[in-house]
């Protein structure tokens, strides 16, 4: 049985050392890690991770959105660990390691799945929200479409770091190619592109 920790963080600029610190706590036999966002599943350390697992080991997070941000995603990963019989244990859930595997199991998909339900129903929400705005908006003659997400004054404080590592990179011509630059930031070269003249249209 090894002691697997999984760590990520959303881009390069922020700091790993408070869950590497944990990793080393729990005397983990192997780390993985990523700098990436957690919008989808499709990051190195994550795919290393659940390559390298094997029956009776044991994945330690920090928390649940370490794995993903998406709930469905996690779902499916947490779905995956149980496939190989591999135990999930998640810091910031301490009921998650009872030293009971059934009741731990048992308790941890409830959460998931009430978290997944209470996410979906937000998301419900805000577009309902956002749909009635618009109806607003228009009636007024002042809908100007959606607001960009890797923006630096947007509404989405991931899309807001996003930005700001690519800019810092690009004025300081600090990255090898740009389609590495956009792999460092989960973005499409097109994402990136459109960043860039954003960027280009700020210095002039």
């Amino acid at each position: 049985m090894a002691i697997i920790y999984y760590a990520r963080v959303s881009s390069n600029d922020q700091n790993l050392s408070r869950q590497l610190a944990k990793a080393q706590m729990v005397h983990a036999n192997k780390i993985f890690t990523d700098k990436q966002s957690g919008k989808n599943t499709d990051r190195p350390g994550l795919k290393m991770m659940l390559n390298y697992i094997r029956e009776g080991d044991i994945v330690e997070i920090a928390s649940l959105d370490r794995l993903s941000r998406n709930y469905s995603d996690i779902k499916k990963l947490v779905q995956q660990l149980k496939n190989k019989k591999v135990r999930l244990v998640v810091d910031d859930f301490p009921i998650s390691n009872s030293g009971n595997k059934l009741v731990d199991e048992f308790l941890l998909d409830i959460t998931i799945n009430l978290m997944s339900f209470v996410a979906e129903n937000e998301r419900q929400k805000i577009r309902e929200r956002q749909r009635q705005g618009i109806v607003q908006a228009r009636k007024a003659g002042t809908y100007r479409g959606r607001s960009k997400k890797y923006a630096p004054y947007s509404n989405n404080r991931e899309g807001r770091l996003v930005f700001e590592n690519i800019r810092r990179k690009y004025l300081t011509n600090n990255y090898t190619s740009k389609t590495q630059l956009a792999k460092e930031n989960g973005i499409s070269r097109q994402q990136l592109y459109r960043i860039i003249n954003m960027i280009n249209k700020q210095q002039k």
